[in-house]
């Protein structure tokens, strides 16, 4: 019935998206070798390149935008200067889950409360203790998963074009 009603192109199901594997506790990220084999410190020390000017989004579960080596603080002038919570702490659309709970509370506070979110950050863009990729980027963070369980397409696609509104350069979807 839908697909007859004129200017409808197109029908898609509304998936549920597993949330990402944690990053495994007390695991200290080895970025200097990361950086080393893929070519990232000939571009940062002998190009300069560093990501300055570059806006990447994080679209996952959030970032931990408290973190020093990820800028401290959230909004605008931090290095995590855009970003929002599309579904909030309880959020879960795995309904074989005893924490089921498919229905999102969005706010403005875009904070890791399960922690992948924040590892993929560090390995784009730490700049501190910890040196990632491109140290200079600006972070976007576009949270589509609760602290625990799974999301669905339609809000992910909703993060998508909230990372476009933001005029986000490259969109970071490390998910699935």
């Amino acid at each position: 019935t839908l697909a007859r009603i004129p200017g409808v192109t197109a029908i898609y199901p509304v998936v549920e998206i597993d949330a990402p594997e944690q990053p495994i506790s007390g695991a200290t990220p080895e970025l200097v070798t990361a950086i080393q084999m893929t070519g990232a410190d000939i571009a940062q020390s002998e190009l300069g390149f560093t990501g300055a000017g570059i806006k990447v989004a994080v679209m996952d579960t959030g970032i931990d935008y408290d973190h020093p080596d990820l800028g401290g603080c959230f909004g605008p002038g931090c290095r995590v200067a855009y970003g929002y919570d599309l579904v909030g702490d309880d959020f879960n659309a795995d309904d074989t889950s005893p924490s089921f709970n498919p229905i999102p509370v969005p706010d403005d506070d875009p904070d890791d409360c399960q922690g992948h979110g924040t590892h993929v950050a560090g390995i784009v863009g730490a700049d501190g203790v910890v040196t990632g990729v491109a140290p200079g980027v600006t972070f976007g963070a576009y949270r589509v998963f609760g602290c625990e369980g799974s999301t669905f397409a339609d809000i992910m696609i909703e993060a998508m074009e909230m990372a476009l509104a933001d005029d986000m350069d490259i969109l970071n979807m490390s998910i699935g």
